[in-house]
């Protein structure tokens, strides 16, 4: 079972994040530290399974950034930068009393994305080493999409099916079994802060950008891909993997959200990972 709390990472405006907690199963490995940074969309929820095998091999944090799930954030632009993003996961390190380099960041897609911000810009203690599932150097959005932002909440929420709803009508065409995904953000934004998580789009993956800094990326890191991934180029992941002690683990996956069904083996995996490194 986990343990689930709230912690505050900001005071004015008051934010809190929710976090929760899975105690390693094994004596063995009760010295490892990870905090896993879930995509854009996803809560605790879609990672539980996940953290839960995870939890063999370590002590597991799932960290709900701001806007995300059930973290408590108001309803203030610019608060949702990648610099905003990084001065929080450095609280969140310094409230879970993480010491430098003795604790690992597991981000998934947009959580990947965040880790990378986090190691290349961010001021707080530095990982051991990363996890990434499906990374981006950088976010190809449509040249109009900025100009949403300046739009009110309701036409925003508006544009927002809009957009949903022919995504959903060309992946039918293209790669019909990608559909259940549209359908899922569809779900998750309703039930989630769809303000907040719009805000994400508009202020981090509009902004977040990498590219040339790779090479800055310089512990070990262990990279997750799906065989085919219609929103994510395996190839493009795999671009990231500049230290000689990183590895490449290739799901048999085609679908966005590759931890689905998989969560057992990404353990056994992740385990194999840091004992070949002898962590």
């Amino acid at each position: 079972m986990s343990e689930i709390e709230f912690i505050q990472t900001n005071e004015n405006p008051p934010i809190e994040v929710r976090i929760a907690k899975f105690r390693s199963q094994n004596e063995e490995y009760k010295s490892r530290e990870v905090i896993i940074i879930p995509g854009w969309l996803s809560t605790i929820d879609e990672f539980t399974e996940l953290a839960k095998n995870l939890s063999k091999f370590g002590n597991i944090f799932i960290y709900e950034p701001r806007g995300y799930g059930k973290s408590k954030t108001p309803h203030k632009k610019g608060y949702f930068t990648p610099d905003a993003y990084n001065e929080e996961l450095a609280n969140v390190i310094r409230i879970l009393n993480f010491k430098e380099k003795e604790f690992i960041l597991f981000g998934s897609c947009s959580g990947a994305s965040q880790a990378f911000s986090y190691y290349i810009n961010g001021e707080g203690m530095k990982p051991d080493l990363i996890a990434a599932i499906s990374p981006q150097e950088k976010y190809k959005t449509p040249f109009w999409l900025p100009w949403l932002s300046w739009l009110p909440g309701f036409i925003m929420g508006f544009f927002q099916g809009l957009i949903l709803f022919f995504m959903n009508i060309l992946l039918k065409f293209k790669k019909p079994e990608e559909t259940q995904n549209v359908r899922w953000a569809a779900k998750q934004l309703r039930e989630n802060d769809a303000w907040c998580l719009r805000r994400y789009v508009f202020e981090f993956v509009i902004k977040y950008s990498i590219q040339g800094r790779l090479s800055e990326i310089d512990v070990p890191m262990l990279m997750y891909v799906a065989e085919e991934d219609y929103f994510v180029d395996p190839e493009v992941s795999k671009k990231f993997l500049s230290n000689e002690n990183s590895k490449i683990v290739e799901l048999k996956s085609t679908f966005h959200r590759i931890q689905m069904d998989n969560e057992e083996i990404m353990a056994k995996k992740f385990n194999e990972f840091l004992l070949k490194l002898g962590r």
